[in-house]
C-alpha cells in the first residue's frame, strides 16, 4: 500500500499543516509520484503528459541519481504535497521539473514548491552548476507564487497545440521537385542532423548542438525511437525539410517533435505538406490524437502554420531561468 494520499477534492487542502518534510524519492513510491504528475498534467493540459514508461526511462538515466536528485515534500499525515527532480543538461546547467498536488495552488502548495526549490538549488550549487532552467505550466500559478519570488526570470513561452483526427487529413501538396521518404538508420543520421540544425537556427531559443548531443536529445537508439515516423523531404540530393515524430504508446498520442524547413526551401508550402504527411501517417496507424509544442512568439510564425493545418492551442507553459553563479562560494 502506498504511504501517501491525496486530498479527495482539488482545492480542499487547507487542513494540512505547513510542517512538511523533504526526502528523496524511491522506486517503492513510483506509482503515487506518477499519479501526482498525471494530476498536474491533466490540470494544465487536459491529458497526461507523462506515462509509466517515460517516467521509468527518466529515472533510469545515468544523469539522474534518485538519492540526490529527487525530492518529495510530505506532510506528517502522509499527504504528498510535491515532487521535484533535477537533471544535469550541461556541466553548468540543470533542468528542474516540479509537480505539486491539487488543481488549485493554495498556500500549502506554494510552501511545498518553495521548499522543493531550495533543495534543488542546493544540489545544483553542490554540483557547481551556475544555472537552473524550469518548465512551468501557465495555469496553476507556480510561476508567480514560487519561481518569480525566488528570482527566476521568464525566458520563453510555449503553446501546446493539438488536433484530433476524426477523419482522413488533407493530402499533402508537395512543392515541385520534392520527394519524401522515411529515415534510414545507419545512413541518414548526419544529413538529418545538419538539416534539422539549420532549420532550427531561426528559433529564438535554439542553441547549436554537436551531433552526439542532438542524437541523444532526439532519442536515437532508444527503444521508443521509430524511424518509420521520421520523414525527410529531399530536393535532389539535399534534405530540404524534416518532420521528426514519435508515438507515445501509453497515452495513444502522436507527437510532432521537430518540424523544420531549411531557409532555401521556405515559403513554398513544404512545412504544411510535411505536417499533413505526418497526420496521414498517424491516421493510417489508427492514431487520432496528435500534439506538438511550439514557441508562442515564433520568429517564423509557426503557430499560424499549425492553425492552418487544423490544430488548436490546448495549453501554455513557460521556461524560467535563474543564474546561481553569485551564490557559488568564491565567485
Amino acid at each position: 500500500m502506498s504511504p501517501f494520499h491525496f486530498s479527495h477534492v482539488d482545492g480542499e487542502d487547507e487542513h494540512h499543516a505547513l510542517d512538511l518534510s523533504v526526502r528523496a524519492a524511491t522506486w517503492q513510491e513510483f506509482d503515487p509520484i506518477l499519479a501526482l504528475m498525471v494530476r498536474q498534467n491533466l490540470a494544465e493540459y487536459g491529458q497526461p503528459g507523462v506515462s509509466a514508461a517515460s517516467l521509468r526511462a527518466r529515472w533510469q538515466q545515468p544523469e539522474l541519481d534518485l538519492a540526490h536528485d529527487t525530492w518529495l515534500a510530505v506532510a506528517p499525515d502522509g499527504w504528498l504535497a510535491g515532487y521535484a527532480e533535477l537533471q544535469r543538461d550541461t556541466p553548468a546547467r540543470c533542468w528542474l521539473a516540479m509537480y505539486l498536488a491539487g488543481g488549485v495552488l493554495r498556500q500549502q502548495l506554494a510552501e511545498a514548491g518553495r521548499l522543493l526549490l531550495r533543495h534543488a538549488e542546493e544540489r545544483a550549487l553542490a554540483c557547481a552548476a551556475v544555472e537552473i532552467v524550469a518548465m512551468i505550466g501557465g495555469n496553476l500559478g507556480l510561476d508567480q507564487q514560487v519561481f518569480e519570488p525566488a528570482g527566476y526570470a521568464r525566458e520563453l513561452s510555449f503553446l501546446q497545440m493539438a488536433i484530433d483526427l476524426a477523419g482522413p487529413p488533407a493530402a499533402p501538396a508537395w512543392p515541385d521537385g520534392i520527394v519524401v521518404r522515411t529515415f534510414v538508420p545507419g545512413q541518414d543520421e548526419q544529413a538529418t542532423y545538419e538539416a534539422d540544425e539549420e532549420a532550427s537556427a531561426d528559433k529564438g531559443y535554439h542553441a547549436p548542438q554537436a551531433f552526439n548531443a542532438w542524437a541523444k536529445r532526439m532519442g536515437l537508439g532508444r527503444p521508443v525511437f521509430d524511424p518509420s515516423l521520421w520523414f525527410l523531404a529531399y530536393d535532389g540530393q539535399d534534405v530540404a525539410g524534416v518532420a521528426l515524430n514519435l508515438y507515445d504508446h501509453e497515452t495513444g498520442t502522436g507527437w510532432v517533435d521537430h518540424l523544420g524547413v531549411r531557409r532555401r526551401w521556405r515559403s513554398r508550402g513544404l512545412g504544411l505538406a510535411l505536417l499533413w504527411h505526418t497526420f496521414g501517417a498517424f491516421y493510417r496507424r489508427g492514431v487520432e490524437r496528435v500534439r506538438l509544442n511550439v514557441d508562442a512568439h515564433s520568429q517564423t510564425r509557426a503557430p499560424r502554420l499549425y492553425e492552418r493545418a487544423g490544430m488548436h492551442t490546448i495549453g501554455l507553459y513557460h521556461i524560467y531561468c535563474r543564474n546561481l553563479s553569485a551564490n557559488i562560494p568564491g565567485e
